[in-house]
């Protein structure tokens, strides 16, 4: 493909999804719960579909953001290996997920896994419709030292994320 001005544009678009992707961690590791839900468009939606977690919403995206920083402190999100299709003012993409926590006693790899994403362009900006979060070994969090950790946070899911 030549680099023409549509070539260009795709290239701008597809690295604005990646920094919009760098904000969402950066936000949900260290940031303020509200600024990490304006990175979803006002309807969007974070699921987790294998435990039927789901938060849609700015206000419910906020809060779940925050009972996820108070659960579980010191969570670090690393994405990697994005493949992102567009198509206008829409896109799609899927991108590896390594998450780490770090304690006193240790830094533990806690889960790996990926993400699959639907993108909106709106308002000058492009933000996530829906994030759905997969694993590869679902049981890494809820065993050993690790899911010592995430207790809190599965309870909160229990009790106030779970949708059917």
């Amino acid at each position: 493909m030549a680099r023409t001005s549509e070539y260009l544009q795709r290239a701008a678009d597809r690295v604005m999804i990646q920094d919009l992707l760098a904000r969402y961690a950066w936000e949900v590791d260290h940031g303020d719960p509200a600024d990490w839900a304006a990175l979803f468009t006002e309807d969007g939606i974070f699921e987790i579909p294998a435990v039927k977690v789901k938060a849609e919403g700015r206000a419910e995206l906020a809060e779940f953001a925050a009972d996820l920083q108070r659960a579980i402190p010191n969570v670090h999100h690393v994405q990697t290996n994005f493949v992102i299709e567009l198509d206008g003012d829409r896109a799609w993409g899927r991108c590896e997920l390594n998450e780490f926590m770090a304690r006193p006693e240790a830094v533990y790899p806690n889960l790996q896994g990926w993400y699959e994403d639907d993108y909106l362009y709106r308002g000058g900006h492009w933000r996530i419709a829906h994030r759905r979060v997969f694993t590869a070994e679902p049981k890494s969090t809820v065993t050993g030292k690790v899911g010592e950790h995430f207790q809190p946070f599965h309870e909160i899911c229990k009790t106030k994320w779970r949708k059917t």
